[in-house]
């Protein structure tokens, strides 16, 4: 393409003389990717291979459970951060409580800070949820052209330092009593929000950079069983690990949440901080050691071109019908004898990566609604909690039983349920994996009715339970340990739609969109957010019940269309977006002009 023909790829020698034959191809950015996307390849199975033998993940490199690491770090420090903001913003400081906004001991009352609010506390969570899912689109897409993606996450992680210094400064003693704090909160909140739109949309995208096989290809094991390295194992199982660590960190919550319960807001905000102080020597430390790719230039602006031609020649009723797509094919334009009609810039193979970059992102317009159901709107889950007897529990801890499913489960299906299936060949694709996450959390949208319908009928203020009740013991007789059961059932959801998603934005976006189509992806994310913040004048008395009766109604309609919709790209072989005979390898000490290194290349004719 054209906007990218400048990207010089260095060979193993020092040389440069590849990058003609990538003007040759007219794809000139770079990919680690080896195998030719023609369909003849070394170590291709069968159809009756692919058909009868067992599919096994590849092995992962050491590389990619560092970048893990990172992970758990940079989601430990936020979601140390995220659970507190509710109640800071939410309730007064508690009368008879330490000064540092705990309350007293042994009683039934919530940590506070601000006292503003049920509204302004479910927009301010809402709107910094919405920026950190928002923000992606932005920083995905420059990394994608003009930055790459290592240098915008350690632009992130300085941006997350600020801001974790700020709330800090949030949580001082003699701030807190005379009102002043929202400054420096506020501030530390929206920073927050900025590092981690920076982080999030590049660190996956980076993580999978550094896995080399993307097609089916025969592996002989030690027993000498013939089995197939399939490529969407290898996705799956790297990317449950990462998921894993990231509510591995998620679940240090619970340590900010007794932090705030008991000692007060100084150590809740100290923890997140001090979660976050390894990641820059982390980054330090693989700067060397990273598969890096040189930002080539987005392929945004080809996207839309093979758009407009698919409109102009088959116009808006063609749209979603079959044959679309291959309207904008320089072979079927060359085919129709108008070459001189239309300046291309894009191949076949391009067009086919559009089509499926498409596709993905029809099936993440879905996942809103497995959100609202697996969290509740806006903070109507944490309302819910203040209603519930607590005995002593932090009630912003029991949120964290979403993290802890998720760290049972995660294993659970990487080394048990999906290696049994695979085992009797059979094939759980993506789509089912997804169909299974949206029924579980419409499942738990459903618990959630429930559970505030009772909490309202048992409440001494009726309705208006979760408004600083101050009737007898202000809680319903219903224990906060049923609210578990929701949360967990809505993160076990999670393995079964995030991390497909994940793979899908991998390996259906064009190489150069990878970072933007990962943000699509957390975008979904986003609009679960601004649901939620434009809901924020219903998210409170007495209407919580509807706040979580109505998404569980829609989850169930929208799980049996979105199966409907796309089941059959279930029967599809995983196709990788890629460039021929390209293999990047962890880069020597030469540059590339915009400070991600350029990598050795090697033709076929050398790894051969």
């Amino acid at each position: 393409m054209a906007n990218t023909a400048t990207t010089e790829i260095v060979a193993a020698d020092g040389s440069s003389n590849y990058e003609n034959d990538l003007e040759k191809h007219n794809t000139a950015s770079t990919t680690h990717k080896n195998i030719p996307i023609e369909d003849d390849y070394e170590g291709k199975p069968t159809q009756e291979e692919l058909d009868t033998l067992r599919r096994v993940p590849g092995t992962l490199p050491i590389i990619a459970y560092l970048i893990c690491i990172i992970e758990f770090c940079e989601r430990a420090s936020y979601y140390g951060v995220q659970p507190l903001i509710s109640n800071y913003v939410n309730r007064p400081m508690p009368e008879g409580g330490n000064g540092w906004g705990a309350p007293p001991r042994g009683t039934q009352k919530t940590a506070g800070a601000l006292g503003l609010g049920q509204s302004t506390s479910n927009a301010v969570t809402q709107s910094f949820s919405m920026l950190a899912y928002a923000l992606p689109l932005l920083f995905g897409w420059l990394a994608d052209a003009k930055t790459g993606r290592f240098k915008l996450i350690c632009w992130g992680v300085v941006v997350f330092g600020v801001a974790h210094v700020l709330m800090v400064v949030a949580g001082a003693k003699n701030l807190l009593a005379d009102g002043s704090t929202k400054a420096p909160f506020f501030l530390s909140v929206y920073i927050l929000a900025l590092g981690s739109g920076m982080f999030k949309p590049n660190v996956s995208p980076l993580l999978l950079d550094q896995v080399s096989n993307t097609k089916p290809m025969i592996k002989v094991l030690k027993t000498g069983e013939r089995v197939i390295e399939d490529p969407e194992a290898t996705t799956e199982r790297v990317m449950l690990w990462f998921y894993l660590v990231i509510n591995i960190g998620g679940f240090m919550g619970v340590a900010t949440a007794y932090s705030e319960k008991y000692i007060g807001w100084w150590l809740a905000f100290v923890i997140p901080l001090i979660l976050y102080l390894p990641l820059p020597f982390l980054l330090w430390f693989l700067r060397k050691r990273l598969i890096l790719h040189p930002p080539g230039g987005s392929d945004l602006p080809n996207v839309f071109r093979v758009l407009g031609v698919c409109l102009r020649r088959g116009g808006f009723k063609k749209v979603g019908r079959h044959g679309f797509w291959e309207l904008a094919k320089p072979s079927n334009i060359a085919a129709a004898g108008l070459e001189g009609a239309y300046k291309i810039e894009w191949s076949d193979q391009f067009v086919e990566d559009v089509r499926r970059t498409f596709q993905g992102t029809g099936i993440f317009c879905f996942f809103p609604i497995q959100y609202l159901n697996d969290n509740g709107l806006g903070s109507a889950a944490n309302f819910l909690s203040t209603m519930l007897r607590t005995d002593g529990v932090p009630n912003d801890v029991i949120s964290n039983f979403n993290s802890l499913s998720i760290i049972a489960a995660a294993p659970l299906l990487n080394y048990g349920l999906y290696p049994t299936l695979r085992r009797f060949n059979i094939h759980y694709g993506p789509i089912a994996r997804i169909t299974t996450g949206l029924a579980m959390s419409t499942i738990g949208g459903v618990a959630y009715t429930v559970l505030n319908y009772y909490a309202y009928k048992l409440s001494p203020c009726g309705d208006y339970g979760s408004s600083d009740c101050n009737v007898g013991t202000g809680v319903a007789n219903i224990s906060i340990w049923f609210l578990a059961i929701p949360f967990a059932i809505g993160g076990i959801s999670e393995l079964f739609v995030n991390v497909p998603a994940y793979g899908i934005a991998y390996s259906r976006a064009p190489v150069n969109m990878r970072g933007l189509v990962s943000a699509i992806n957390l975008f979904s994310t986003a609009v679960a957010y601004i649901i939620g913040l434009a809901c924020s004048s219903v998210v409170t008395d007495p209407y919580l019940t509807w706040v979580f009766g109505g998404p569980a109604i829609a989850g169930g309609v929208l799980t049996i269309v979105f199966y409907v919709t796309f089941r059959h790209i279930d029967s599809e072989e995983t196709v990788f977006s890629q460039r021929e005979t390209i293999e990047a390898t962890p880069a020597d000490d030469s540059s590339s002009q915009n400070g991600e290194k350029a990598l050795p290349a090697y033709s076929e004719e050398k790894k051969n």
